[in-house]
Order: C-alpha cells, then sequence, then structure tokens
C-alpha cells in the first residue's frame, strides 16, 4: 500500500494545490483499504472453517505489532487508535457472534457503533507526547474505560436490562439495510470532520492512521451482515496503520518540518551514494542572528522558509537540503564548479532580490496579495535576505565528501570575509568580462 508523498515545497506558490495533495496522502489509505476489502469479501467466504479461524485470530497478532511500532515511533495517536479498534473487534468477536434479534447483542452492537467514533474523535485531537506520563495515562485510559465497563456489563448476561433507559431511536436503522443507528451516523460524521480539521489544521502525524480506523469501523457497521466483514476490515485497516507508521515517521526524519525540504539525515544518505565527480555548496543567510533579534523568532521562521523554498527551486540537477539553523547545502551530482556556479549563482541573485515583506499588520495573510504588494514595490514594511555560499566539487585531494563539505564550508567563510552575499568556489574563479574600450581609453 506504499504511496508517493509529494513534497510541498515543489507547489510552494499554490497553497490549494499543496492542501489537496496532503489530503490525497491522508485519503489514500483509506480507499485502498475499502477496494481491498470488498474484493476480498467473497473469496474468504470459500475458506474452510480452521481457516476463518485462524484469519480470526491475525488482528490481534496485528494490533500488537502496530501498538509496538506506535509506541517505539512516539506515535501516540495511532497507539491509541490501535488500541479503540482492537478493544472493538475483541468485542465483537465475544459478544456479537450470534443474531442482533436478540436484545443483548444488539444493545452491544448499538453501543459500540458509538463509542467507537467517539473515541476516534478524541483521538483525533490527541498531541504526539510520552506515554507513560500522567497525562498519557490519563487518555490511554480514556480509551480504553469505555470497553472495560461495557465488557463487565456484557459478561452479567443482561446487557439490555441493565441498561434499561437508553433512547430507543438510537438503536433505529440509518438505513432500512443497513445496520447503523441515527445518533451513531451523526457521532461517524463529527469523528470525520474532526479528523480532517486536525489535519488540515494542526498536520498530526498520525492523522492517516486515525482515518483508516475510522473508515474500517464505519464500514465495519455498516456491512455488518457480510460473512467475515469485522475480521477483513479491522486486519487491512491495522496493515495499512502500521505502513502509515513508519511512513510517517521515516518523512519526520527525512524532511526538514520547518522548511518542508529534506533534512540532514537525508543529506547524508544522498552523500553515501555520489561517485566521483560532483559538487557541493554550503549556503548561509547573512545577518541572520542580527535579523531574529530585530523582527523576532517568527519572523526568522518565515525567513528560513522562504530561503528554503528558493533553493529548492534550483536547477542544473542539484537539489537543496537543509543542514541545520540557517545553513543548507545544494548537491550537483556530476557538476565541476565551473558548471554548478551558473545555478548557484542565479539562486543568489534571486534570494537578494526578492522583497520580503513583513508578517505584521500590514501584511496580509494570502500569498496573491502578498505576491501583488511586491509588484507594487512598496518600501513601508520590506527588507531584503541575501546569501553567502562557499562551492567545493570532488576531487582527488579530498577522500570523501565529509572532506568536500570542510572546503566548501572554508569557502564560505571566504565568501563570508569578503563582505558576504557572494559565491566563492574552492578551485574556480569565473573570468570577469572584459570591459569594451571606448575613446577615452585613447584620449
Amino acid at each position: 500500500m506504499l504511496f508517493t508523498i509529494i513534497s510541498a515545497n515543489t507547489f510552494e506558490s499554490h497553497k490549494e494545490i499543496r492542501l489537496a495533495i496532503r489530503l490525497l496522502n491522508l485519503l489514500a489509505p483509506a480507499t485502498i483499504l475499502f477496494i481491498a476489502v470488498v474484493l476480498l469479501i467473497d473469496p474468504v467466504s470459500q475458506l474452510s472453517a480452521a481457516n476463518k479461524t485462524s484469519l480470526g485470530q491475525l488482528p490481534y497478532a496485528l494490533a500488537l505489532v502496530v501498538a509496538l511500532l506506535a509506541y517505539g515511533f512516539n506515535r501516540n495517536q495511532i497507539l491509541f487508535a490501535t488500541l479503540n479498534l482492537i478493544s472493538a473487534y475483541l468485542m465483537i468477536q465475544l459478544g456479537l457472534q450470534i443474531s442482533l434479534d436478540q436484545p443483548n447483542a444488539y444493545v452491544l452492537f448499538s453501543i459500540l457503533s458509538i463509542l467507537l467514533p467517539i473515541n476516534i474523535t478524541f483521538i483525533a485531537t490527541y498531541s504526539e507526547r510520552g506515554l507513560f506520563t500522567p497525562l498519557g495515562l490519563t487518555r490511554l485510559a480514556g480509551v480504553l474505560i469505555g470497553y472495560l465497563l461495557l465488557g463487565l456489563l456484557w459478561s452479567n448476561g443482561a446487557l439490555a436490562t441493565q441498561l434499561p433507559n437508553l433512547p430507543t431511536n438510537m438503536f433505529e436503522m440509518f438505513f432500512a439495510e443497513r445496520f447503523l443507528s441515527n445518533m451513531s451516523a451523526v457521532f461517524y460524521a463529527v469523528a470525520l470532520l474532526t479528523t480532517l480539521i486536525y489535519f488540515v489544521t494542526q498536520r498530526g502525524h498520525g492523522s492517516a492512521g486515525v482515518l483508516i480506523s475510522l473508515v474500517a469501523s464505519l464500514f465495519m457497521f455498516i456491512w455488518f451482515d457480510l460473512p467475515n466483514v469485522s475480521t477483513l476490515l479491522v486486519t487491512a485497516a491495522l496493515i495499512a496503520m502500521g505502513i502509515a507508521v513508519v511512513q510517517s515517521s521515516h518523512k519526520m526524519a527525512y524532511l526538514d518540518e520547518l522548511t518542508e525540504i529534506p533534512a540532514r539525515r537525508a543529506l547524508q544518505d544522498k552523500l553515501a551514494t555520489l561517485g566521483k565527480h560532483y559538487t557541493l555548496a554550503m549556503v548561509d543567510i547573512d545577518h541572520f542572528k542580527k535579523f531574529n533579534d530585530t523582527y523576532g523568532h517568527d519572523i526568522g521562521d518565515q525567513v528560513l522558509r522562504m530561503v528554503a523554498a528558493k533553493l529548492a527551486s534550483v536547477s542544473g540537477g542539484g537539489k537543496a537540503y537543509r543542514y541545520g539553523g540557517e545553513e543548507f547545502t545544494l548537491v550537483f551530482p556530476g557538476k565541476d564548479e565551473a558548471q554548478a556556479l551558473p545555478f548557484i549563482e542565479q539562486l543568489r541573485e534571486l534570494i537578494a532580490n526578492y522583497p520580503l515583506y513583513i508578517r505584521g499588520d500590514t501584511r496580509p495573510e494570502d500569498k496573491k496579495r502578498g505576491a501583488q504588494m511586491r509588484k507594487q514595490k512598496e518600501t513601508s514594511d520590506h527588507t531584503n535576505v541575501t546569501i553567502s555560499i562557499g562551492v567545493c566539487e570532488k576531487t582527488d585531494e579530498y577522500l570523501d565528501a565529509a572532506e568536500v563539505m570542510k572546503q566548501a564550508d572554508k569557502s564560505l567563510y571566504e565568501a563570508k570575509n569578503n563582505g558576504r552575499n557572494q559565491s566563492v568556489a574552492a578551485h574556480y574563479t569565473p573570468e570577469t568580462p572584459k570591459r569594451r574600450r571606448t575613446r577615452k581609453d585613447y584620449a
């Protein structure tokens, strides 16, 4: 179920497109889950009784694996979503393998169809905190306590009589041929809206896993009359959630969250795969500390995002990485300094000439309006940012990429000492264009 994650920096000037791609990445696993289950319902129904029994135990093993992965990568959203889903599955296997015409089973089914989306709504708003903290343990208890109480009532064998005051309309079918109450449908709609809103506004790393569990449980109740539907949906959901854990963790490790370009770990992996012919450029934002002190760290972050977006647009086969702090690295595989410098200089001039409007009372949040302001060349609330660049190509005098980078760093400090806002190469000096002679030269 691997699907491509498209970096948002490719569409830096198109916020709507970036959001659409993020939503697509969120919805893709749930969509694939839905299709897979539809295709598997009939083949699974042909299995022997023994194989069906073995298949029914698979979700428990998968839940353990996903829970351990989520805990190991500090993905508590997915951990809680896993516990929520497997707890409901356990109740289904214990108490709902009989006809829903029986009062106990009907009440259990109806309560489960409400408890699941309620828990998912709260899980969708969880921030990634430590599990074994007072807050983390409280949240864990909040997910499990409903199932524990429900299990105790069910174990008495008289669940329907234990809860005589439940409103009867709770158990009305949403559709004549579907096993979903009106109230449950409302809670599922709230859970879906909450998950999507949190994903858009907070960029929760576990949102994909939460949505997967939501979709799986919804169709589990809608198609409850189909054979093995709970086993199939929970199994597929847990597999997708495990992939979501690995995928989100990989993205966090290799993509810088602030600038949305590849991070230092991605750079290290890239350097390990380079051949014998390449060029590295170390980039540093000029006077960045002074800029932070003058405008504040929020504006400093704005500068970092702007510079990163411009560097990410590098041509000539180059690729930009955030090295750390206000430093970036450009990698040009297969190019020497003379070949890479024109593209590097193009970036330097692009950034130096870019009017950065300070986001305050006079700068709108809307990027279209911001672009209009730049076209009008307003000067009241904008500044310019410059960068210094040190360049070095791989030659026989350097044993590995670390030495090339060290030399590029030396060239970077030379650029700063020479006045900043310039590029300095370790081995190559561009020829200064000859000035055309005039009559005054011969006077």
